[in-house]
């Protein structure tokens, strides 16, 4: 098999409760929410475990946390610290592609016009938008219970504004 047949995910970064869970340092802008079913591989090869499919990922409180089928438990998730996790390219979801908001039209259903989004600021929890407009500068959150819907075609983003992000109100 090829060399560059593979590509890492991330690094096994520490062991995570009783159960083999690890938290891995993704090496990669992947969906890790599509990484359930993965065949992967362990680079250097522990004794205890060289290769496995992942049966789980969820977030963790520094990145997310592997359920690996062939990691029962917290001794053989220990062998792995510091290892690198790899799959075949081929077996790997597309990496999700990045919107380009800045310079579209933000629209608020109660409001109206909010302005056009000038910035993004990228945070542990949710990116925001720094919008300029009638209102001045307006930071939104880019959460489900703010952002209604994003129309690329049209260039406009529907929101429904949580009390207290517009200044005076």
């Amino acid at each position: 098999m090829e060399v560059d047949a593979f590509a890492p995910l991330g690094r096994v970064a520490k062991t995570h409760g009783m159960n083999g869970e690890v938290s891995v340092i993704m090496a990669a802008d992947l969906p890790v929410e599509l990484l359930a079913g993965l065949e992967v591989w362990f680079v250097p090869p522990p004794a205890s475990v060289r290769t496995g499919r992942v049966t789980g990922v969820r977030p963790g409180p520094k990145g997310p946390l592997f359920a690996i089928d062939t990691v029962p438990d917290l001794a053989t998730a220990e062998t792995l610290r510091g290892c690198t996790i790899l799959a075949r390219v081929e077996d790997l979801p597309e990496a999700a592609e990045e919107l380009d908001v800045v310079g579209m039209t933000v629209v608020d259903g109660e409001r109206g016009l909010i302005g056009e989004i000038t910035d993004v600021i990228v945070t542990g929890a949710n990116d925001v938008w720094v919008v300029e407009g009638p209102f001045g500068e307006v930071l939104i959150p880019v959460i489900d219970q703010v952002v209604d819907e994003v129309d690329e075609e049209s260039g406009t983003v529907r929101v429904s504004l949580l009390p207290g992000l517009i200044e005076g109100e």
